[in-house]
């Protein structure tokens, strides 16, 4: 997988998997729960009983509880990285939404 942006240059990215674990998620970010497409926002996380996340939903009253390695299918996973150009090795920072452009290997900035 690749992103090519004219203000960003190219980005070698690795597609991330359709489902993931639980403990990937993080506050921000959106996903769904196998068989149901209903999205699901992260509007609080914290550690409850070990291997439990009490996880504070946009839109629903009472907190959901998910196991560290339950599978659920991503939405959006903002994420930022540092990368460093391979040719000039400049770096900036890239915000990447990993189930759409997946994780960044290497970046070639617009300057090439």
């Amino acid at each position: 997988m690749s992103t090519t942006t004219p203000s960003n240059g190219f980005i070698v990215s690795v597609a991330q998997s359709p489902t993931i674990q639980a403990t990937a998620l993080r506050e921000g970010d959106s996903f769904a729960l196998l068989g149901n497409d209903s999205p699901l926002t992260i509007l609080a996380r914290q550690r409850h009983l070990q291997p439990l996340w009490l996880l504070t939903l946009e839109g629903h009253d009472t907190p959901i509880t998910l196991r560290d390695d339950e599978q659920i299918r991503p939405l959006q996973m903002l994420r930022a990285f540092d990368l460093t150009c391979q040719l000039c090795r400049r770096t900036a920072r890239h915000v990447l939404d990993l189930p759409v452009h997946g994780t960044p290997q290497t970046w070639v900035c617009n300057h090439h």
